[in-house]
């Protein structure tokens, strides 16, 4: 499968390069995709093909996304230990934000892989989970999941290391931005655990 691999690669190297031209040749693309995704090992370059067509497409990747989604979201249903995977993982992170503001309306079946990712078990997928609702925040309107996403983001801050709570910080001031006034009934609860982190740092420091 070694070869398959450097295939796809050149593949994704030739959508970036012809860009918008390569749209009459989507659907055997995306035919190669289907066809090849059971091995596992080939996630992480099929994603990464799939994100180079939706950077070359724009919005005309819009009609292929009910295929594509469901498929590379199981990335996150693999087991946990297994590194490659997770290496896929990080990568449909990358291709979520490539789709821009197409996914807006598949919100609801990416939010829940994106948000259990905030308690996985590999700290860079943990920090890539929450930059990317900070950056998906940039391109679609997250107002009506706000919920969904705040009190699970907020309830994961307590375990967190330092670089987690940094960026689960920039997160949070990215999505206070976007809902304004509405997101004041999140800050009680935003000072109740930063006064709990508060303290445990102080009991560290004694």
């Amino acid at each position: 499968m070694r070869h398959v691999d450097t295939y796809i690669q050149q593949l994704t190297l030739l959508v970036d390069i012809f860009r918008g031209n390569i749209r009459n040749h989507v659907n055997e693309l995306l035919d190669l995709f289907h066809h090849l995704w059971p091995n596992t090992s080939l996630h992480f370059t099929l994603v990464a093909l799939v994100e180079s067509l939706a950077t070359a497409l724009d919005t005309d990747f819009k009609p292929h996304l009910p295929a594509v989604l469901p498929q590379i979201l199981n990335v996150f249903n693999q087991p946990v230990s297994d590194k490659q995977q997770n290496q896929a993982a990080l990568r449909v992170y990358k291709a979520l934000l490539a789709f821009g503001s197409n996914i807006e309306e598949y919100l609801p079946l990416c939010l829940p892989f994106i948000v259990n990712s905030m308690n996985h078990s590999d700290p860079a997928i943990r920090k890539s989970a929450v930059t990317t609702i900070g950056g998906l925040a940039k391109r679609v309107n997250l107002s009506k999941h706000a919920s969904r996403i705040i009190h699970p983001l907020i309830r994961a801050l307590p375990a967190g290391s330092n670089e987690f709570n940094t960026a689960a910080m920039d997160t949070m001031c990215t999505l206070v931005f976007q809902l304004g006034s509405d997101f004041a009934i999140f800050v009680p609860m935003v000072k109740k655990v930063r006064e709990y982190i508060n303290q445990i740092q102080l009991s560290l420091t004694h």
